[in-house]
């Protein structure tokens, strides 16, 4: 059964990368009840990625050796320039500096606003951002233990979190049956990073490219050669549609 996810967000949400994956955030929550946070800090590059696959909530798809999470990402800024819904934005925090350096109370008062270190420390790195209320996934699994995770780890998604960006309002679960073709694949679109070796074999005029699959996204274990998110993608490359005979459905 096919889910569809919905998140309400108080905050635009900024990303590096222009699209979110949901199994990212809820791997942490699930890795936060397996390890705690202090075991998620351990964890570092080298060896096998931790999946806490008996607290994930998700079905999983594969074919042969290689699976990915029944889940979707969505889009914050697609690399034409289009966003989710609504133009996107491009945010820097070097605009507190020019903000403050042209406040006429900081300049009567001498001040300085320090933006090497501190709430106001500037990166330097311009992050896409969309200003959508709400974010919309796919996924297949356990719909309520999905929103319990979130709910009780993820206050907010995305970059800059801390800064108040991403920050979530209410989370709320309807059936998508129907609706989608599965969480990955739909309307001839990959909704997710999906191995290139999903596929039968290799079409002509789609880029593929070495990204990370699945959680922990920045483990190195986990890039392979990939479909990037909503490449559109012809269905017949695939096994019986992405999990009717040859790719297997793995219940959580």
């Amino acid at each position: 059964m096919v889910h569809c996810l919905k998140i309400d967000l108080g905050a635009p949400v900024a990303a590096s990368d222009p699209y979110i994956h949901l199994d990212s955030f809820v791997s942490y929550a699930a890795g936060v009840e397996s390890v705690g946070h202090d075991g998620l800090d351990e964890l570092d590059d080298g060896g096998d990625p931790e999946y806490w696959e008996d607290e994930m909530p998700f079905d999983r798809y594969e074919v042969d050796d290689e699976w990915v999470w029944a889940t979707s990402s969505a889009g914050i800024a697609h690399p034409d320039g289009d966003g989710d819904s609504g133009a996107p934005e491009r945010w820097n925090t070097t605009r507190w500096r020019s903000h403050f350096d042209h406040d006429p109370e900081h300049q009567i008062k001498e001040t300085h606003v320090h933006t090497s270190s501190g709430e106001f420390k500037s990166y330097n790195a311009a992050l896409p951002y969309s200003a959508t209320d709400t974010l919309t996934f796919f996924f297949e699994g356990d719909a309520d233990r999905v929103v319990e995770l979130i709910e009780t780890h993820v206050p907010a998604v995305g970059k800059k979190r801390s800064q108040g960006f991403g920050r979530i309002r209410d989370v709320s679960v309807t059936s998508a049956d129907g609706a989608v073709e599965s969480a990955i694949y739909h309307n001839g679109r990959v909704l997710r990073s999906l191995p290139a070796s999903f596929a039968t074999r290799v079409p002509t005029g789609v880029r593929i490219e070495r990204r990370t699959v699945r959680p922990p996204y920045w483990h190195s274990a986990n890039q392979a050669m990939a479909y990037a998110p909503f490449t559109d993608v012809s269905r017949d490359i695939f096994p019986d549609n992405l999990g009717l005979t040859d790719c297997e459905v793995t219940t959580a």
